[in-house]
């Protein structure tokens, strides 16, 4: 074969031994039209990562494989891009499981979008870190807050909705005119590092980026990868308290996508978004309550909805509002039952019977 290749997949690994098989046999096994390498990035590892990429490499030829001593997940990126042939650059993690169709999925995307500054990424689904069954307490629903992402449909995404850096695709000629993966944000070795004037991490700054030069996201609804979670950290406590979280966050982002600033966004009834975000905490409690008895799937999503239409009413109180009394007032309340519904909430994280 040629030493050019249509696509590149880029997966930068460290530590990982024990997870690399199996993101390394989905790649292989993709059902795809397009000629495609794959290049494995060593950010340093210290385990068998080495041994078992240079195995991997003599049994089939599609692999390549080198070494970024210096840890940092963008810099391991910019590793791989710099040695790739393809034009465009897919990017996985090395504790993923990938669907036979994800490389065709988002060749197919791009062969509809040949022009212009475009970036996209596809669904990340959670699944226990040792590949087995969740509990029958924890419903598909409520795995948005267990580290899932997806969107109904496949479209171009709007103003603060993003795609995730373990499933993404970028042209090359995006990084030919915007630069590489932006190496002082995001993972280096064990933790995550930002800038002064900066929360991002490396995957939403490239995307900022790429909007601010006049381009797009894309959501891939085909290119679909399955994440390793710890099934340890998967709890009806973390659960309810990100639903919470979230639903705060989601109340700005659906109002600004709309309104652009947060001073815009309208002022709402004072009495009737109160009188709603006591409803949201008293469902909360009932079905929190009956949680604790049935330990059932659909008395946990109940209690995640209401803390998540909880977490959104508490903030749509602080919009179009110069002052921020009401909001503090109502803040001084909620978080404390907040955090008394979430000491309520049982830690199990498997079934007695697994």
């Amino acid at each position: 074969m040629s030493g050019h290749r249509a696509i590149s997949v880029v997966v930068a690994t460290r530590n990982r031994a024990h997870y690399l098989p199996e993101v390394l046999q989905s790649l292989a096994q993709q059902q795809c039209a397009a000629d495609f390498e794959v290049i494995v990035i060593d950010n340093g590892s210290t385990d068998s990562t080495p041994t078992l990429l240079d195995a991997w490499c003599h049994r089939d030829s599609r692999f390549k494989t080198a070494c970024e001593p210096r840890p940092g997940l963008s810099r391991a990126k910019n590793a791989g891009v710099r040695i790739a042939s393809g034009n465009l650059l897919l990017f996985t993690d090395d504790d993923m499981r990938l669907d036979s169709d994800w490389i065709e999925s988002y060749a197919n995307l791009f062969a509809q979008h040949r022009h212009g500054l475009i970036v996209a990424g596809g669904p990340v689904i959670p699944i226990p870190q040792d590949l087995g069954a969740w509990p029958a307490w924890l419903g598909e629903q409520a795995l948005q807050d267990a580290g899932s992402l997806g969107y109904p449909e496949q479209r171009e995404l709007r103003r603060f909705e993003y795609v995730w850096g373990g499933n993404m695709a970028v042209p090359r000629v995006v990084f030919d005119q915007l630069g590489l993966w932006d190496e002082t944000v995001g993972l280096q070795g064990d933790a995550r590092v930002s800038r002064e004037d900066s929360e991002f991490f490396e995957d939403t700054e490239l995307q900022d980026r790429v909007r601010k030069a006049g381009g797009s996201t894309w959501f891939c609804s085909g290119a679909r990868v399955h994440h390793r979670v710890d099934r340890r950290l998967v709890t009806p406590r973390r659960i309810t308290s990100t639903a919470f979280s979230r639903g705060r966050n989601e109340f700005w982002q659906e109002e600004l996508r709309v309104w652009h600033q947060a001073d815009r966004v309208p002022r709402r009834n004072g009495l009737r978004a109160g009188a709603s975000l006591v409803r949201g905490l008293v469902r909360w409690s009932f079905w929190l309550a009956l949680f604790r008895v049935s330990k059932t799937a659909p008395a946990l999503e109940r209690a995640r909805v209401a803390a998540f239409e909880s977490g959104r009413e508490l903030d749509s109180l602080r919009a179009g509002r110069k002052s921020t009394r009401l909001f503090l007032g109502a803040a001084r309340v909620v978080f404390p039952v907040r955090e008394l519904l979430l000491r309520m909430t049982p830690t199990i994280f498997r079934d007695e019977g697994r």
